[in-house]
């Protein structure tokens, strides 16, 4: 249970923002000639930000590029494509069931700042922050990549780090050593449901 309480603690530091496979594009933003790049990334966050915050969590999940996100947790390991599924899915849910109801206590009734988004390529990044509690002033960014013509959210930077790095060596790296994949996916189940 540590090894989740450590990637939810990262995840609430971060906003909780994962990246959803391309597959659920019916939600999202089509893209077109007038609108520029930085607006269309800047637009993809609001839109997540507002999903979190009215509770419509199969919109906003696919603004999050979970198949980005779950490759950078996984770094170096070779699992099968089913393994890689049954990853993602429980990296979803989990977002779902814990990592949204903890950003709606961050975001819900907050404004968020937002600096010029800084596009490189297919990726982009947003330093935002916000004031919590009327006085902490938390600085993070919004790590977003481009698929298929749409953007999504595939990571999260908090301090310099990214969610993904932090959570990778700190609790998915040893929990595939300690468990196998298997086993770490069983847990992800497990602490999205409890």
């Amino acid at each position: 249970m540590k090894l989740f309480q450590i990637l939810l603690f990262c995840l609430l530091s971060s906003g909780l923002l994962f990246a959803q496979d391309s597959q659920t594009t019916n939600e999202t933003q089509t893209t077109s000639p007038e609108v520029s790049v930085e607006e269309q990334t800047l637009s993809a966050v609001k839109k997540l930000i507002g999903f979190i915050r009215y509770k419509k969590n199969d919109k906003a999940i696919a603004l999050i590029h979970v198949g980005k996100f779950s490759e950078k947790l996984l770094g170096d390991h070779k699992i099968s494509t089913a393994e890689r599924k049954e990853f993602e899915e429980a990296i979803s849910e989990y977002i779902i069931n814990k990592a949204f109801p903890i950003a709606l206590k961050y975001f819900d009734k907050i404004d968020i700042t937002y600096d010029k988004p800084a596009v490189n390529g297919k990726q982009a990044r947003i330093g935002s922050s916000i004031l919590y509690k009327g006085s902490d002033q938390i600085k993070f960014a919004w790590i977003l990549s481009e698929s298929e013509g749409a953007w999504y959210v595939s990571d999260f930077e908090t301090e310099g780090k990214l969610a993904t790095e932090i959570n990778r060596t700190k609790n998915i790296e040893p929990s595939i050593k300690k468990n196998g994949i298997k086993g770490t996916i069983s847990l992800i189940q497990k602490a999205a449901k409890n």
